[in-house]
């Protein structure tokens, strides 16, 4: 019996020996990438830090703050310090790849992936204002005003981003979360 046994443990041993053998394990040396490293090419960027920029993104992550206070990095500072902190808001330029998802989204000159948007965002859409906010955001709540003639009618229709507080757009804001989504209106800009 233990002859069987063991001539059926040496018999597994040689069958599973073939199999491997036949089955032809690729190697890959270290010296050759694999083809899909090949096509992989690291993204490289530097997240900005400092005050200037980090107020930056301060209102590119927060569509009240950029109603409020527009283009204005030192009152966004401000109100970091008054008002932000106690709040445990965000003030890094680190984004999220949620944040990243939504600034690809956004904005179509922007790649898709988290990276590439991460790097665009820090090299080219901080400088024109643009912000990474997921919506909606002042594209929807600028939509949202113009879709709706009451809305005109009580908040106007000052839509653009300047380095002041934005009446238009901050009262959009408010509606839509304390009446526009309750009353089922739409923000959407198609």
């Amino acid at each position: 019996m233990k002859i069987i046994i063991l001539l059926v443990v040496c018999l597994f041993s040689v069958i599973s020996t073939i199999v491997y053998l036949t089955m032809g394990k690729k190697k890959e040396s270290p010296e050759e990438p694999t083809e899909s490293a090949k096509n992989v090419e690291k993204i490289s960027f530097t997240v900005p830090t400092g005050w200037n920029n980090e107020n930056e993104c301060y209102l590119a992550r927060y569509v009240d703050l950029r109603a409020a206070f527009g283009k204005n990095r030192a009152a966004a500072g401000r109100h970091w310090k008054a008002h932000g902190k106690k709040e445990k808001r965000n003030r890094s330029c680190t984004l999220s790849d949620k944040e990243a998802k939504c600034y690809a989204d956004r904005y179509s000159d922007v790649g898709a992936g988290a990276d590439e948007a991460r790097k665009h965002y820090y090299e080219t859409g901080m400088g024109k204002y643009r912000d990474f906010t997921c919506p909606p955001g002042v594209k929807e709540y600028t939509c949202y005003v113009k879709r709706y003639p009451d809305l005109q009618r009580a908040f106007g229709t000052n839509y653009g981003i300047t380095k002041k507080w934005n009446h238009t757009l901050y009262k959009a804001h408010q509606h839509w979360h304390n009446h526009g989504r309750k009353e089922g209106r739409n923000f959407s800009c198609s």
